[in-house]
């Protein structure tokens, strides 16, 4: 049945508050604009007003995800070899802005939506990007699949009006409003819990800096693991099983909720004592072992560097794709914490500056080199050497 705008909002409200997906495989795509488009030739788009295409590809997105740029790559190929019945609407959460430096550095004949209110991805009640919704030239959504699985194959069963099976990951209706779901109290001086999936619960962990409790909700081992040990950078992982046994997030049956209440007096080792419940209780087992590895030693650029010291006595590092905002923070923790995730080797800190600071990068699109100049803009530079790491083996 067709929807008009006035119940789709309300359906909208109501979905957010259920986390229940409203447009669904079947549905009628309603009749609404999606703007601001960068690079179309309207700012706004409505497609049951479009006639050019008998496929439309609603691809969410972002320049701050790093899978989803060759994703993006790999839509427009498709886009060129099917120009008479394909088109893409890329949809992020990026300002008008960001997208224009988008297409600045990358051309492309996909139109690019903004959606900085991530409207139409909780209408669709993703639960991440990396996603798309496809909408045929009767307005019907006949697909929610991930990104990465969209082929010419794909295309042509669509074209010929074959159902194909909808993999796209939505978020769930939780199974529980309590506010705490692990049951932990003010009056509680230690408690520990594991427990397997937990319905509705996005996969996410949380430690405060002044906490001696860490939370952990639909994780798998391996990540719980690598927080423990303080192990950031995947080239410092080595896995001695099947790497799925360690982690395998369409298994449900692999993934963990994990909560870690210690003794007031036993704060500074939360996480020596989270690595024995840890070994205690999974059947995952981990061990840090040392060896020689390429790496990024982080230094500064010119002696002279000395960057402002902060005010802010609680350390608070924060980043994303769009780079780091920390405050109170160390450079060993803006290597450890932010570029060991980013970069293709371990960062070693070697600035000599062990102060606390407001660090600040700001990264356009999520590449290397765009991650690199980031830190060369601090007054910093990335050399290449080898230096004796930690690493972390997962075994049974």
């Amino acid at each position: 049945m067709k929807k008009n705008l006035l119940l789709f909002l309300m359906l909208i409200t109501s979905a957010a508050f259920a986390q229940l997906p409203v447009i669904k495989t079947g549905d009628t795509f309603p009749d609404m604009v999606i703007r601001p488009v960068v690079n179309a030739p309207s700012p706004k788009i409505n497609i049951k007003n479009l006639n050019g295409a008998k496929l439309y590809i609603l691809n969410f997105w972002g320049t701050w995800c790093s899978p989803c740029i060759p994703e993006m790559d790999a839509l427009a190929k498709l886009q060129k070899a099917n120009m008479r019945t394909l088109q893409v609407i890329a949809i992020s959460d990026d300002s008008p802005a960001r997208l224009k430096k988008y297409l600045a550095t990358k051309p492309s004949a996909i139109w690019l939506a903004s959606d900085t209110g991530v409207f139409l991805y909780r209408a669709f009640g993703l639960s991440s990007v990396g996603q798309s919704a496809i909408v045929n030239s009767k307005h019907q959504v006949v697909a929610l699949v991930k990104t990465h699985a969209i082929n010419q194959q794909m295309i042509n069963a669509l074209l010929a009006g074959k159902k194909i099976r909808s993999d796209a990951e939505t978020k769930e209706l939780p199974v529980s409003n309590i506010k705490d779901a692990f049951g932990v109290d003010s009056t509680m001086t230690e408690s520990v819990t594991l427990r397997g999936y937990m319905k509705g619960e996005r996969s996410r962990g949380f430690h405060s800096p002044l906490s001696r409790r860490v939370s952990y909700y639909n994780v798998c081992s391996d990540i719980l693991y690598k927080d423990a040990f303080a192990i950031n950078s995947p080239k410092q992982i080595r896995y001695e099983l099947d790497e799925k046994e360690a982690c395998d997030f369409n298994n449900k049956a692999s993934l963990y909720c994990f909560d870690l209440l210690v003794k007031p007096e036993e704060a500074d080792s939360l996480y020596s004592i989270m690595q024995k419940k840890l070994l205690a209780l999974l059947p995952i087992k981990a061990k840090i072992i040392e060896q020689m590895m390429p790496v990024y030693v982080l230094k500064k650029s010119f002696a002279e560097f000395k960057p402002k010291l902060s005010q802010s006595k609680i350390p608070s590092p924060a980043f994303s794709g769009r780079g780091f905002d920390g405050t109170g923070v160390t450079f060993g923790m803006f290597a450890d914490k932010y570029l060991n995730n980013e970069l293709d080797r371990p960062v070693v800190d070697e600035t000599g500056l062990d102060g606390r600071y407001d660090i600040k990068t700001t990264v356009d699109i999520r590449t290397l080199d765009n991650i690199v100049k980031s830190v060369t803009d601090l007054g910093l530079s990335l050399e290449k050497a080898e230096r004796k790491m930690k690493v972390l083996v997962f075994y049974k």
